[in-house]
């Protein structure tokens, strides 16, 4: 079951996005930071922001999503994450289904953090999931953040939404 994140939601939420992430950006950070904290989730809840994945009984979080509107045709997600007990589930493909839905625009957009230093095999498995989805590649930037272990690019992924949504 998808629907919008509740405040009491946050404490649940924030551990599941930092172990996405700390799985699926493995070596590209300087050790010891967390992706996101319970206080900043409870923020982008505050704001309609997050939507959730929930357990078949429909009460435990075990996914979620960040999605806004950037302008009137394009939405963005982002920290899309599953807890690693619900792979397998499809509550990835759910709660970017329910993203794609949600904002009525034309196109969503998405920001991949990719290091210069070679392949990493979790940015290759998502950039060709996101890839069948649809999502291609628009651009490509270097970012520039002091916390990075080394240099990487921000890339950009934009799919059109008068297309089907991934189902």
């Amino acid at each position: 079951m998808i629907d919008f994140a509740r405040p009491q939601d946050a404490p649940a939420v924030a551990p599941i996005i930092n172990a996405a992430y700390d799985a699926g950006e493995a070596g590209l950070w300087q050790a010891g930071g967390t992706r996101t904290t319970p206080e900043h989730v409870a923020l982008l809840i505050a704001n309609d922001e997050i939507a959730v994945a929930r357990d078949d009984d429909g009460g435990a979080v075990v996914g979620a999503v960040r999605m806004r509107r950037l302008d009137h045709e394009t939405a963005e997600l982002g920290v899309l994450s599953v807890d690693p007990r619900a792979f397998g589930t499809g509550a990835g493909r759910a709660l970017l289904t329910f993203a794609e839905q949600h904002h009525g625009t034309q196109f969503m957009q998405l920001e991949l953090l990719v290091p210069r230093s070679g392949p990493h095999p979790q940015k290759i498995r998502l950039h060709d999931w996101y890839s069948r989805l649809g999502y291609v590649l628009i651009s490509q930037r270097e970012l520039d953040e002091p916390l990075l272990a080394g240099p990487a690019d921000l890339r950009t992924y934009r799919k059109s939404l008068r297309a089907a949504p991934a189902t």
